[in-house]
């Protein structure tokens, strides 16, 4: 095991992020830190860094490093972008930072720095195409990623900080100081060449996020997950629209905009806007992974491929975090998979749902790392809360409340939850409850006595023929305690031989 700091020198922000990194190939945070700098701000004529601007960076790198110090890491890993990278005195700040820190800043070429984007986004999302922007304060990186590879990709030399100037000191009033600096992206973007048409889009950075805030507060939306939140193109736009026409002093009263970003948001939208505009763009996911991941996942897999299977990757990390019985949790998921997929004339449910299945069978058991008694509600916590990747929110809110509802005949679902969740769904999570309270009774002495299991389906009975290492009259009496549940979700008897 190891401890790994990694401080990433934005032009808007800076931020440190300490991950704890085991043998198997697993990652914990265990600190993530961040302060606005500014650093690509103020920029003097002669195309140095501001004096000030350096100083707020250093003395922020110098409370990273006490911080590092303090947990003990063994390697901090100091990377910079675009603000460093065109400045006239970028060799001077790495010599000024080493100088007084002991710390050694990698400052990233475009392609790195949209590299580590793509490896980020790769191994968080279960997508195989896509667009994927990642918008800072001083450049904006563009990927395109087919087939879980960069097909192309681009570094541009402007971000919010830079449009933001770009749009205040445009002539006109505020729909033509727009359309200037609008026409001028779609130009930038059209000398590219090969820019996708149509593709989802995932964006990457802290505007997007804070644009997920914004939308949340708008639709009332019930989760505070930030990672794979969906946002129509159209609700962008109308956040857009919303944010030009507020006069710039008010931009701040926005619900869900950061103080922090009110003077620059503008330019992350327009920005947005314009890419959507000219890629005929519809969808947009938002990325909680960002470089930083992609620096983890590099330093993890210790080679440029992705993980093959992005849901089994991240549920495995999260077991081997909080130390889950695996043997135990595999062997219940084994068995409500064969149960799924023998029962589909009688559960009905989308193929899909299965990872729903899968994410709650494996976890069914996370909350007893809290506490066992009541486990089954701490696993709706953890599996909602531990960033599980490969599934969407709904998804993910479904498989939280099929793993509460492994020990309950049925679990209430909170009303604030009944916007993501239609009665489609309420019944599914029921359907699939039954199913993984059944597999975990068949596996009740947790040594996999219960080896496999075989269905006969009759039109009022449904017929389970254990295979068993040794009697199976304990699993049995336990399975058939589901007997109600059962009739009353699949409409048939439940019988065990």
């Amino acid at each position: 095991m190891r401890i790994l700091g990694i401080i990433d020198i934005g032009s808007n922000s800076m931020r440190l992020v300490i991950v704890q990194l085991t043998d198997d190939n697993s990652y914990r945070i265990i600190d993530d830190v961040k302060h606005s700098v500014r650093l690509g701000k103020d920029i003097l004529p002669n195309g140095n860094l501001h004096p000030i601007r350096m100083q707020r960076a250093i003395e922020t790198l110098q409370f990273y490093k006490t911080l590092c110090d303090a947990i003990q890491t063994d390697q901090i890993i100091v990377v910079a972008t675009e603000a460093i990278r065109k400045a006239a005195n970028q060799k001077e700040f790495p010599e000024l930072v080493y100088s007084l820190t002991g710390l050694a800043v990698r400052v990233l070429e475009g392609e790195e720095e949209a590299y580590y984007d793509y490896f980020s986004v790769a191994n968080a999302f279960a997508m195989s195409e896509n667009l994927i922007m990642d918008i800072g304060g001083a450049s904006t990186e563009l990927i395109w990623m087919k087939d879980r590879k960069v097909r192309n990709m681009a570094s541009l030399p402007f971000g919010t900080i830079s449009i933001s100037e770009q749009l205040n000191q445009a002539a006109g009033n505020i729909y033509e100081k727009e359309k200037t600096v609008t026409n001028a992206l779609i130009h930038t973007f059209h000398q590219l060449g090969w820019l996708p048409h149509g593709k989802t889009l995932i964006g990457i950075g802290g505007s997007f996020r804070n644009i997920a805030k914004i939308d949340k507060k708008r639709c009332a939306y019930p989760l505070e997950l930030s990672h794979n939140y969906y946002l129509p193109g159209e609700r962008l736009q109308d956040i857009h629209q919303l944010i030009m026409t507020t006069p710039a002093g008010r931009r701040k009263d926005i619900r869900g905009l950061s103080s922090e970003r009110a003077d620059i948001i503008w330019g992350a939208t327009t920005a947005i806007n314009a890419l959507l505009m000219y890629c005929g763009i519809s969808d947009i996911y938002i990325s909680g992974y960002g470089l930083r991941e992609g620096i983890i996942y590099e330093e993890i897999l210790h080679d440029l491929n992705p993980v093959e299977d992005v849901l089994d990757y991240s549920i495995n990390n999260l077991m081997s975090n909080i130390d889950l019985n695996k043997k135990h949790a595999f062997h219940v998921w084994q068995l409500s998979r064969s149960l799924f997929e023998q029962l589909g004339s009688v559960h009905e449910l989308n193929a899909s749902t299965v990872n729903v299945l899968k994410t709650a069978a494996l976890l069914h058991d996370s909350g007893i790392s809290i506490s066992y008694y009541d486990h089954h509600l701490h696993s709706f916590y953890i599996i909602l809360n531990s960033q599980i990747n490969g599934l969407s929110q709904q998804e993910l809110l479904m498989a939280a409340y099929t793993a509460a509802s492994h020990r309950k005949n049925k679990v209430k679902v909170d009303p604030a939850h009944k916007g993501l969740l239609r009665e489609q769904e309420i019944n599914t999570i029921r359907k699939l409850g039954v199913i993984l309270r059944i597999a975990e009774s068949l596996d009740r002495r947790m040594n996999d006595n219960i080896s496999a299991v075989d269905c006969l389906i009759e039109q009022e009975v449904v017929t389970l023929k254990l295979t068993s290492n040794s009697t199976h009259e304990l699993e049995a009496k336990e399975t058939m305690e589901i007997s109600a549940a059962f009739l009353k979700e699949f409409g048939r008897r439940l019988h065990i031989i």
